[in-house]
C-alpha cells in the first residue's frame, strides 16, 4: 500500500510541474495556489477512493490518475516534437507553440482512449479440428463487459446489433459480466437490453473475478433471467456435435480441474473450453481440448501495461496454438474501472470451428 501511496504523490508532483509550465504563474501566491490545488484535489480523491479500495469510489480516483498520466504522455510527446523540430528542421518552438502542441496532444490522447473504449471492432478467426464435425460452427466470443457506471445500455444495444449482423450459431461470454455488483444493472434496467442478446444454439457465460466479489449469486441470477446460461463447472452439447465446457474463475475454491470436467463429455467430439482467465495453459494444452477461450487481461488496456502484460501472462492477448489446442484471449468488449483504452480496443471475436477436411478460409484476424 505504501508503495502505491508514494507513486500517487510522485504522479502529483509531475502533474504540478506540467501545470506550472503550462500556466506559467508569475506571482508567488499563484505558484503556490497551483501546487496546492493539485495536491488537494489529488489527495482528496485518493482518500475518497481508499475508503472503498478497488471498488466504485476507488474507480473515481483511478479516472483522475489516468487523466494525470495522459498529461505525462502529452508532455513527453511535446518534448519529442520539440527535439525533432530543433534537430531536423533547425526550428525551435516558441513557448506558446509548445503549449499549443501539448494541448492538442492531450486532447488527442484522451479522445483516442475514449474512442477505443466505446467503439468496438469485430475480429475473425478460423479454427480447424480433426474430430468429426458435420458442418462449421460459428462462435461469437466476448468478455469483460463490466456492466456498471461507465458501461451500460448503449453498449449492450451496440453489442446486440454487432452479434446479430454476424449471425453466429452460439454466443460465449468469458466472465466479468458486471463490475462487482448488480446495483447499476438493476438501477438502469439493463436486463431489458441484455436479454436481447440471442443465438440459435444459445448464449452461455462463465463468471469472472469481478463477478465473485460478494454478488456472485445475484449476478448469476440476473444473467440467467436475461436468457443466458451460466456454466458453473458444467458442460453442454451444442447441436449434438460440439461439447462446450464452462469453468468458474480461479477465485472459486470449489472449481473443478479441467481433467475432471472432461469426464463429463465425449472427448472424441470437438471440445470448446470457456473460462475467464488464461492462467492454466499448461494444464489445458495437455488435454484433448480443441479451443480454449478466455478474457480477463484486457490486453493490458492502457499503455504501458499493454507491453508489461506480455511478461506477466503466458498469453496476454490474441490467438496461439499450444500442443493441439487453439487458445484465444480477447481484450474484452468493456473496460473495467476506467473508461479508457490506449493501445487496445473494445472487441468481439467471431470464431469459425470447422473440420480440417473441409475447404475453409485461411485463419485471419480481420476487423471492421
Amino acid at each position: 500500500m505504501w508503495v502505491f501511496i508514494v507513486f500517487t504523490q510522485l504522479l502529483t508532483l509531475l502533474t504540478s510541474a506540467i501545470l506550472y509550465w503550462f500556466i506559467r504563474p508569475y506571482r508567488k501566491v499563484n505558484k503556490a495556489a497551483v501546487l496546492a490545488a493539485v495536491f488537494v484535489v489529488n489527495n482528496a480523491a485518493l482518500i475518497y477512493g481508499l475508503t472503498e479500495f478497488w471498488y466504485e469510489r476507488f474507480h473515481v480516483y483511478l479516472v483522475i490518475s489516468i487523466f494525470q498520466g495522459f498529461m505525462l504522455y502529452a508532455a513527453a510527446l511535446t518534448a519529442v516534437g520539440w527535439l525533432l523540430n530543433a534537430q531536423l528542421f533547425k526550428y525551435v518552438w516558441q513557448p506558446k507553440q509548445a503549449r499549443g502542441a501539448a494541448s492538442m496532444m492531450y486532447v488527442c490522447i484522451v479522445g483516442l482512449a475514449v474512442f477505443n473504449a466505446y467503439s468496438p471492432v469485430v475480429h475473425h478467426l478460423t479454427v480447424m479440428t480433426d474430430k468429426p464435425l458435420a458442418e462449421p460452427m460459428t462462435i461469437a466470443l466476448l468478455s469483460d463487459t463490466h456492466l456498471g457506471r461507465w458501461f451500460g445500455n448503449r453498449q449492450l444495444d451496440k453489442l446486440v446489433r454487432l452479434v446479430d449482423s454476424e449471425q453466429p450459431d452460439v454466443v460465449l461470454i468469458a466472465g466479468d459480466i458486471m463490475n462487482d455488483t448488480t446495483i447499476a444493472y438493476d438501477h438502469h434496467n439493463m436486463h431489458e437490453h441484455l436479454s436481447k442478446l440471442d443465438a440459435p444454439l444459445g448464449v452461455y457465460a462463465t463468471l469472472g473475478n469481478h463477478d465473485y466479489r460478494g454478488y456472485d449469486k445475484q449476478i448469476a441470477q440476473a444473467v440467467t433471467a436475461a436468457g443466458i446460461t451460466v456454466l458453473d463447472n458444467q458442460s453442454v452439447l451444442l447441436d449434438d456435435s460440439v461439447w462446450l465446457i464452462g469453468r468458474s474463475d480461479d477465485v472459486d475454491q470449489s472449481r473443478l480441474s479441467a481433467q475432471a470436467l472432461l469426464t463429463q463429455v465425449d472427448t472424441d467430439l470437438p471440445i470448446v473450453f470457456l473460462e475467464h482467465r488464461p492462467s492454466m495453459m499448461d494444464e489445458i494444452s495437455s488435454l484433448p481440448i480443441d479451443l480454449h477461450v478466455a478474457g480477463h487481461t484486457h490486453g493490458g488496456q492502457i499503455f504501458p501495461l499493454t507491453l508489461l502484460m506480455r511478461g506477466l501472462a503466458p498469453l496476454h492477448y490474441g490467438a496461439k496454438v499450444v500442443g493441439e489446442t487453439q487458445f484465444l484471449v480477447t481484450s474484452g468488449y468493456g473496460f473495467g474501472p476506467v473508461p479508457f483504452r490506449l493501445g487496445t480496443r473494445s472487441e468481439i471475436w467471431m470464431i469459425t470451428l470447422t473440420p480440417s477436411d473441409a475447404v475453409a478460409e485461411p485463419s485471419s484476424q480481420s476487423a471492421r
